[in-house]
């Protein structure tokens, strides 16, 4: 995947697409090959350096739901993993989450800070997952299918935000779906996957205009 782009995975249910995902991020081992990011093999990571990485290497989840702990409220959520990582004091990490919270559209962002998940739409979750997942400033975001779970109109809008993510902050998304037109969409580049296999890669319009395999 290149520096600045969105890269769309594409496939059926259970190809592997989120396992994939699951991979990058370290969520899963690896039972072979290597995972590379920067010229680095992340596949042994372990202590501080896994912490290091993790605070590169984000993931917005499929369900806002589930993703989302419903027991702490909105600003907690997307402040966790400033405190977690050790980024700036009480006054620059709320500073923070407002000015992310504004970027992904809950805006504005007092009405929304002290709200827990079950005040909030599916849409207006699911930019809270984003907001978390960006929040650090991330290099890379691996984006899980994140509007699987809304309508046309609001993933529309989820697709928008993941674009001017990708602009403001320079990250670097890998976007798993199994809708080619969302990866149309998108996405600079598209891979099929069927069966944990890639059966082709190009660039997304060429993949939808000139398919080369029959699955595609």
């Amino acid at each position: 995947i290149e520096d600045g782009e969105i890269f769309g995975l594409v496939g059926e249910s259970g190809s592997g697409k989120t396992t994939c995902g699951r991979l990058i991020v370290k969520l899963e081992e690896a039972q072979g090959g290597k995972i590379v990011l920067d010229g680095t093999d992340i596949t042994g990571l372990r202590g501080k350096d896994l912490k290091a990485y993790r605070r590169k290497v984000q993931m917005i989840f499929q369900d806002p739901y589930q993703s989302l702990n419903p027991q702490i409220s909105i600003f907690e959520s997307v402040s966790e993993p400033l405190i977690i990582h050790g980024e700036g004091g009480s006054s620059e990490r709320q500073d923070r989450v407002l000015s992310t919270l504004r970027a992904v559209g809950l805006s504005p962002p007092e009405d929304f800070i002290y709200r827990y998940p079950h005040q909030l739409s599916g849409g207006q979750r699911q930019r809270v997952a984003i907001a978390r997942a960006v929040v650090l400033r991330p290099e890379v975001v691996v984006a899980d299918e994140p509007t699987s779970m809304l309508d046309a109109s609001y993933s529309a809008q989820i697709y928008n935000i993941l674009l001017e993510m990708r602009d403001r902050f320079h990250v670097t998304i890998l976007f798993i779906t199994h809708n080619l037109a969302a990866a149309r969409y998108l996405c600079d580049r598209v891979a099929v996957i069927y069966k944990g296999c890639l059966m082709e890669l190009d660039r997304a319009d060429e993949v939808i205009q000139n398919p080369k395999h029959p699955y595609t």
